[in-house]
């Protein structure tokens, strides 16, 4: 019945999808967007109150209110010049959805449109949580904050997140870590600054940035730690004969543990200060604690596995070996309830739709719109009658 009320959605939710697709929206900017979601949940006589400024929480009531599903579409776009082949561009130039948020979103209220349809049915209630930059300075824990988790109580949560790496009619999942925590870090250093000439007469911070560069880099293998760390950007000096008197490196630092992360941010810190002491100088070490890792539970992996197995439109679920190093904050609603996290695929080679998210080339295939729906309402369905026993 789920596979067929999404699959009669299916030009409703491309719509929906072009729709937000135009007018692409940042960190708690996502003005228009967010007004549209709520002109849907209207539609669909589905109420809902707002959170985190542009955040939008709804809520189906069930025939029972004992349990409380949680649905998270992320509603933000990106700083990123649409160069795709897709015909319907963002109207916003320099502004793109390279990471298929609009897609979640519109995925997010077709499942809503189905649930609210069968309402009677469910065996408690469902939140529909329509989540702000999480590609920035991250939603999540604002609206939690604010209270969402409660009234009612949430008892589990789920999120998809589109790939357009993987073959439109599969979704991935992992138990365990499936993302890391994407901290970045930021070290000015300090040296003397001099004539390109005599070298010997400085101290050139960019000197020391080479060698801290190059500890990180073999941060990984000495230490057998499962992390990524990246130097992303040097900056220092604006003449070819000129050392100059600072420079700032930026990097991230990615893990997957709460101790690799510690290990890590004492690591980083430590030998960028210990090379400065080598140099006979000092640098500024600042670490900015990003969002946790995402880690799923087994018991809502195993509902997600259920869920598609039910589904005729869904031909394969692949079983991931490798987390990403990427990150999401959906992490946070998994520190607090337990929670999955899987990804739907949205790739087909025939189509082009071979462009990795955050590409400016990013494109999707609609047949996997209507899959996006059902998978979330079903999984929806499941839990509560799973755990109302």
């Amino acid at each position: 019945m789920i596979e067929r009320m999404a699959y009669a959605l299916k030009n409703e939710i491309i719509s929906v999808r072009n729709q937000l697709h135009m007018t692409p929206e940042t960190d708690f900017n996502e003005v228009k967007t967010a007004g549209f979601i709520r002109k849907k949940l209207d539609e669909y006589n589905i109420p809902y109150f707002i959170a985190a400024q542009t955040g939008t929480v709804a809520l189906i009531k069930g025939k029972n209110q004992d349990k409380t599903v949680l649905l998270r579409a992320d509603i933000d776009g990106l700083p990123i010049n649409d160069e795709s082949d897709f015909p319907i561009k963002s109207e916003k130039k320099g502004y793109m959805h390279a990471c298929g948020h609009d897609i979640h979103t519109a995925c997010l209220l077709g499942a809503a449109k189905i649930l609210n349809n069968i309402k009677d049915t469910l065996e408690g209630n469902v939140k529909l949580v329509f989540q702000p930059a999480e590609e920035g300075a991250g939603g999540a824990l604002p609206m939690i904050n604010e209270g969402i988790m409660e009234n009612p109580h949430v008892d589990g949560a789920f999120a998809l997140h589109v790939e357009p790496l993987e073959e439109t009619g599969n979704i991935q999942i992992k138990d365990g870590p499936i993302m890391a925590s994407p901290d970045d870090f930021e070290i000015i250093v300090n040296g003397v600054g001099g004539h390109g000439a005599y070298p010997e007469q400085s101290i050139n911070p960019l000197t020391i940035c080479a060698e801290i560069l190059q500890k990180y880099h073999n941060i990984s293998l000495k230490y057998h730690l499962p992390c990524v760390v990246t130097i992303c950007s040097i900056n220092g000096g604006n003449c070819r004969n000129v050392i100059p008197d600072n420079a700032v490196m930026t990097g991230t630092a990615r893990s997957l543990d709460s101790q690799t992360r510690k290990k890590l941010m004492e690591l980083l810190e430590n030998i960028s200060y210990e090379t400065a002491k080598k140099y006979n100088t000092e640098i500024d070490f600042n670490f900015n604690i990003l969002f946790p890792p995402v880690i799923n539970h087994t018991d809502m992996n195993n509902i997600v596995k259920r869920s598609a197995d039910k589904l005729k439109c869904i031909n394969n679920i692949v079983i991931l070996q490798n987390p990403s190093m990427a990150g999401d904050d959906f992490s946070y609603f998994g520190e607090l309830v337990p929670s999955a996290y899987f990804r739907l695929g949205i790739g087909n080679v025939k189509k082009g739709v071979v462009h990795a998210i955050h590409s400016p080339k990013f494109l999707a295939d609609e047949n996997a719109f209507p899959i996006g729906s059902a998978i979330m309402a079903q999984i929806a369905v499941d839990f509560l009658e799973t755990f109302s026993k």
